[in-house]
């Protein structure tokens, strides 16, 4: 049995890749293969979701190397983690331990990988080199695999599925009924990446809350960067607000689905949305915002529109992204990225 070491932003507290990091479990417990997951404080979980799979401390040396050395497949699972803009270091450590892999005969592998932005040279090259002997490139968007592209990668053969959340959140068990009653109330997720103030933040969700006399939820999905913003907002709100601090995935689609609307402004916060089918607009504050915008043809926000304009123009239905296709089958998207797997894990060299 194939045993691989999986590599992604876990056990940090960020809600998005808290979510790819089950996504990932429930899908690699489809798969005959065992499955070390590198996590930042392994004691904060419970028991993996398969028996086939450990929890690695990635912040341990020797419990890296152990994991790195008896693992057959190093895997990237998920999420941005290719990328030069929050940090050039974390694109060292994402990259620089499948590139040891490499040299040392393992198999390689990206899973619904996201690529980019990548600004700077050696990371580009980095990046060439280290895809170049992958033997199964899966990314999340069109937009990563044209970055692949850019970086000199002309004949790898690179998959495109969508984020793990978004696959996960359309097959749970329970789907919750479209019909399901709205309530007064605006859940928003907000981000000072985004670059409004929080003062011109509380203006649109103030604008919002009044135009459907609804109260306003704040929910915080990376309390290490948002919740002090957060709060800053929450002062400033003449509405009556709420701060929800971590929400699980299973709540914050029961909220994200009930709320008359949700406002993103974290790229999971717009998954949840786009999964649940619930009116959705999301704060541009990266591109991968906007690519799923196109592909779901939901609202976005830039930030330089006044709060005001940009809360008409949400209210007149203005912001609007025209979808440059149909929404994805989500199910046969997924079940296409086991199969490929499999197949890549029977191919590769006992």
């Amino acid at each position: 049995m194939k045993r691989i070491l999986v590599l992604g932003y876990y056990g940090f507290g960020n809600f998005g890749d808290e979510l790819i990091l089950t996504a990932l479990q429930d899908e690699l417990s489809e798969v005959d293969c065992e499955a070390v997951f590198a996590v930042k404080r392994p004691e904060q979980y419970e028991n993996p979701l398969c028996t086939r799979h450990v929890f690695a401390n990635r912040c341990d040396r020797a419990c890296m190397r152990s994991a790195f050395r008896s693992c057959d497949t190093v895997m990237l699972g998920g999420g941005g983690l290719v990328q030069d803009v929050t940090s050039w270091r974390s694109s060292l450590y994402y990259l620089g331990i499948p590139l040891m892999g490499g040299l040392c005969g393992k198999t390689l592998i990206a899973y619904a990988q996201g690529v980019g932005p990548v600004q700077r040279l050696f990371t580009s090259h980095l990046v060439r080199t280290v895809f170049s002997r992958m033997s199964l490139i899966d990314v999340r968007d069109t937009e990563s695999r044209e970055l692949l592209r850019a970086c000199g990668l002309r004949n790898s053969t690179i998959h495109v599925s969508c984020d793990l959340g978004l696959t996960y959140l359309a097959t749970l068990n329970n789907p919750i009924s479209h019909e399901t009653h709205r309530e007064p109330v605006i859940l928003a997720c907000i981000n000072p990446r985004f670059g409004w103030s929080a003062e011109q933040t509380a203006d649109f969700l103030d604008c919002l809350a009044s135009h459907y006399d609804a109260r306003i939820e704040l929910a915080v999905l990376f309390p290490a960067t948002d919740e002090a913003f957060t709060r800053e907002v929450q002062e400033r709100l003449l509405s009556p607000a709420e701060l929800i601090l971590t929400p699980n995935p299973p709540e914050l689609v029961r909220r994200c689905h009930r709320a008359t609307l949700t406002v993103a402004g974290r790229y999971h916060m717009a998954i949840v949305g786009a999964a649940t089918g619930s009116p959705l607009v999301a704060l541009a504050y990266d591109q991968k915002i906007t690519h799923l915008a196109a592909a779901f043809g939901f609202r976005v926000i830039y930030h330089d529109t006044a709060a005001a304009t940009a809360a008409r123009s949400v209210l007149l239905g203005q912001s609007a992204l025209p979808s440059t296709c149909k929404p994805p089958d989500l199910i046969s998207l997924r079940r296409n990225r086991i199969e490929r797997l499999r197949h890549t894990l029977s191919c590769s060299g006992t």
